[in-house]
């Protein structure tokens, strides 16, 4: 039996949910470490995805290869109805990724080819929890240019702390 977390914002949907979880044979759990796969519901910012490969519920169709970025393995839009929950968090939990093709196609290639050579390196050194002096020593520049490069970065991959570039796997 497929064990599902979720984290939805209102009480009475999340009940709903594991209503019909249980109708499809599928087993809510409370904690994601206990879970095979998770459900995020994502409000006007995409939320870091828990530690469990997971499917993100989308409002908005922009921000799908964002949510692909942070490091969900799938996602959905309200118009593709329960069906396809059920069978994306199916697909999911076997390690594949529900997407669409052109936001995969978005992201084939080299990871975050719109970051700079510097900017990756930077990245990849704040994701491994080092602090900004430790990069710049690292790197053989300054905090301040640290401190450019991490803003930029943050910018352009829609994240706003660095434990969040951490969840997104970024290797350099």
């Amino acid at each position: 039996m497929l064990k599902v977390w979720l984290q939805v914002p209102l009480r009475t949907y999340q009940e709903a949910l594991e209503a019909q979880l249980r109708a499809w044979g599928l087993e809510p759990v409370s904690h994601p470490l206990q879970a095979q796969v998770g459900l995020v519901e994502a409000g006007r910012e995409i939320p870091a995805p828990p530690p469990v490969p997971s499917v993100l519920l989308l409002r908005d169709k922009e921000q799908a290869v964002q949510a692909l970025r942070k490091g969900y393995r799938g996602y959905l839009y309200p118009e593709q109805g329960l069906a396809a929950l059920a069978k994306a968090l199916e697909a999911v939990a076997r390690g594949e990724v529900w997407a669409e093709r052109k936001a995969v196609a978005a992201l084939v290639g080299e990871p975050f080819p719109h970051l700079t050579p510097r900017e990756k390196e930077v990245a990849a050194l704040a994701a491994l929890g080092l602090s900004n002096k430790e990069i710049a020593t690292e790197l053989g520049i300054s905090v301040k240019t640290v401190k450019a490069h991490l803003s930029l970065v943050f910018q352009k991959l829609g994240v706003k702390k660095r434990s969040e570039l951490a969840y997104m796997r970024f290797l350099p």
